[in-house]
């Protein structure tokens, strides 16, 4: 089936937007199939939006990525596959990735125009079965056996083993790179990958402080430098000067997305009202009181330096991360993330595909 079926707080939102991909189908057929290009590929649910230059990139369901040029023409893209996008992000007017469902990594050297595959769930099992096996290995050979570490890897083997037989079936949910060189992607049962050579070849990312696997849902690198990684059962996870520090948890819910201000202040939110704001880089965290417990998913700070929060009950706005308005434009919908545009008008993405609001239309909201 194409629809996700286990309880990974992303996956199911996923799950909940699609409701047009129900046909069965072979796993590997979406890696070599496709994407389909139709002229209502904007109303279908889009994931995630970039502004990249002068134009929008935005990512979906059915291998959809779309491109929002300066002039409001909307063209899609042709994209070797046909499964959920969950997220984009570009380094430079030219050069980003795209992740998604079956482990998926796409590349684009030309804004977003064309798109090749670097990574599938094919290589992710092979690699981590690598690595499950070599830790196997490791812990039998060691002076001094560690029987509680090893019985730990070897379930951890047989797990993968177990996963591994299902095919390329290990969602990735969200990439970030640091340069045209270096990035990460996060993604389901605790999968970290990390490239040093634009994405030609990865490596697993074994070092968090994550024994049951946890999903992964959001990466972010931070300008001084530090990794970010929050998921499943409010864990975040924080890497500075090249080691990871132990996890912590900020709230029993989920954590969906981290962003970073230009102030340098960090926001990591998630599903039941969970906002949480830090001023050191991840280091102590602040929770926010919000009018209703509805969960975020994304946020964008406008050109006043206020912030938009994208989520299930619509927008909510604040000019000090302290006091907050609900927005709600009137064709209601599930925002999952927006994208300011340079003449001040809004982009937003969701279950509905793309909305534009105008400057003039986004004043109004916020008298």
């Amino acid at each position: 089936m194409n629809t996700p079926t286990f309880a990974c707080c992303a996956l199911v939102l996923s799950a909940a937007l699609l409701s047009t991909t129900t046909v069965a189908s072979p796993l590997a057929d979406r890696l070599e199939r496709p994407s389909r290009l139709t002229a209502k590929a904007q109303y279908a649910p889009l994931i995630d939006v970039q502004r990249v230059g002068d134009q929008l990139v935005m990512v979906g369901a059915d291998g959809h990525i779309l491109s929002r040029k300066a002039d409001g023409r909307v063209e899609q893209a042709k994209v070797p596959v046909d499964l959920l996008l969950t997220a984009v992000h570009f380094v430079d007017d030219r050069q980003g990735w795209a992740v998604g469902h079956d482990g998926v990594v796409l590349h684009s050297d030309d804004a977003g125009a064309s798109w090749t595959p670097q990574l599938d769930g094919r290589t992710i099992n092979a690699l981590m079965l690598e690595w499950a096996q070599s830790e196997v290995e490791r812990l039998q050979a060691a002076p001094t056996v560690d029987e509680q570490a090893l019985e730990s890897a070897r379930f951890a083997l047989d797990d993968i083993s177990a996963g591994a037989e299902a095919g390329p079936a290990r969602p990735l949910l969200d990439v970030w790179f640091r340069n045209a060189r270096e990035g990460w992607v996060v993604g389901a049962y605790g999968a970290v990958l990390h490239t040093t050579d634009g994405g030609n070849t990865w490596t697993i990312v074994a070092s968090l402080d994550n024994p049951d696997r946890l999903h992964l849902n959001s990466v972010l690198g931070l300008a001084n430098g530090d990794l970010l990684i929050a998921g499943e059962g409010g864990r975040l996870y924080r890497q500075s000067a090249g080691h990871w520090q132990p996890a912590q948890v900020l709230t029993p819910a989920s954590l969906y997305k981290l962003t970073q201000l230009r102030d340098g202040q960090v926001l990591a939110m998630g599903f039941g009202g969970a906002l949480f704001s830090s001023q050191d880089d991840g280091q102590h965290w602040q929770a926010a009181t919000l009018p209703s417990a509805t969960s975020l998913y994304g946020a964008e700070q406008l050109a006043d330096n206020s912030v938009l929060l994208t989520g299930q009950a619509g927008l909510l706005h604040s000019k000090d991360l302290q006091h907050f308005r609900i927005l709600q434009p009137r064709n209601k919908a599930v925002w999952l993330g927006a994208a300011a545009l340079p003449d001040g008008a809004l982009a937003l993405v969701g279950n509905r595909g793309l909305r534009l609001l105008g400057r003039e239309e986004i004043q109004e909201y916020l008298r």
